[in-house]
């Protein structure tokens, strides 16, 4: 065995990383996978509930992501920190690098191609039925949510969007020129000299709040449901 074993959150199923030769597989339950040149860097990945795992398997200079024993297309690269689960464990989604583009992966489905996706990891609603990520198309980023890309703003705060717990509402922290805002649902709200490093939060009844200043006053901004 490589590395250490990895556990699932349940602790019931363990997975770890062999060798044979020059080749690398995984072992998933006393099962060993599939052999390959070799395995990404903190892989295998268990799903929140435990039922999957997911690890990124190089052949050659191509790379696939192999989801439950069933490997994905191949890529040139896939993104380090992927792939990442739903919240229920049923969906799974990573950054793949194209050629020079760079596509978010959903469920084994390629989307749009963008010039860059940066450090986004896709964020799924906590149902698991939602997913959205910040994009480039040109040299400004757009928040995609559902495969639909919103405005462009010259950034998009790191960490961002996120969804409300139903999952019906998606807000993100964005800028441009010297002016900061809080998107949500689509909707930019007002601009301000600044926005709170925590960015905006959802409340458990739908309630969006964040703190702005502005002329040297400090704001603590509202979104009802």
């Amino acid at each position: 065995a490589e590395g250490h074993p990895v556990f699932s959150p349940d602790g019931n199923r363990v997975a770890y990383v062999a060798a044979n030769g020059f080749k690398r597989f995984v072992v998933i339950d006393g099962q060993a996978g599939p052999e390959c040149d070799g395995i990404g860097e903190g892989h295998p990945v268990f799903s929140p509930d435990g039922k999957r795992v997911a690890y990124v398997a190089a052949n050659g200079d191509k790379r696939v992501v192999v989801v439950d024993g069933q490997a994905g297309p191949e890529y040139d690269g896939i993104a380090e920190g992927h792939p990442v689960f739903s919240p229920d464990g049923k969906r799974v989604a990573y950054v793949a690098q194209k050629g020079t583009k760079q596509v978010v992966v959903i469920d084994g489905q390629a989307g749009t191609e963008y010039v860059g996706l940066g450090e986004c990891t896709p964020v799924f609603s906590p149902d698991g039925k939602r997913v959205a990520y910040a994009a480039k198309k040109g040299d400004k980023p757009a928040v995609v949510v559902d495969g639909q890309a919103g405005p462009e703003y010259d950034g998009v705060a790191k960490g961002h969007p996120l969804f409300s717990p139903d999952g019906k509402r998606v807000a993100y922290t964005a800028w441009k020129g010297h002016k900061w805002l809080v998107v949500v649902d689509g909707r930019a709200g007002p601009e301000y000299e600044g926005i709170s490093p925590n960015g905006p939060v959802f409340r458990r009844d739908g309630t969006l709040e964040y703190l702005a200043y502005r002329d040297k006053a400090l704001y603590r901004v509202k979104h009802l449901p």
